[in-house]
């Protein structure tokens, strides 16, 4: 598993997270969930994250600037969901 922590502006369009409030701190994790596919996914600073079936999916995952754009997009889907 790649791991990046982010941080985020405080006017950064993040739906804050529904345990803390946190909308700047997250951690980015990739991960093999197949044999030619990664989940890339955002994680709070307080360890909430998205279910796994909400996360965003590549063929090669990594924790560059475009999975972190996409993994946050997938974190603000899930959490508008949550509230």
């Amino acid at each position: 598993m790649t791991t990046r922590h982010v941080q985020f502006k405080s006017d950064a369009k993040i739906v804050p997270c529904p345990k803390c409030g946190n909308k700047t701190h997250f951690t980015i994790h990739s991960d093999y969930c197949a044999e030619d596919c990664c989940e890339v996914w955002a994680v709070c600073k307080c360890g909430h994250h998205a279910d796994s079936d909400e996360r965003f999916e590549d063929v090669m995952g990594g924790v560059h600037d475009d999975n972190v754009i996409a993994a946050i997009s997938c974190w603000n889907e899930s959490m508008a969901q949550e509230a």
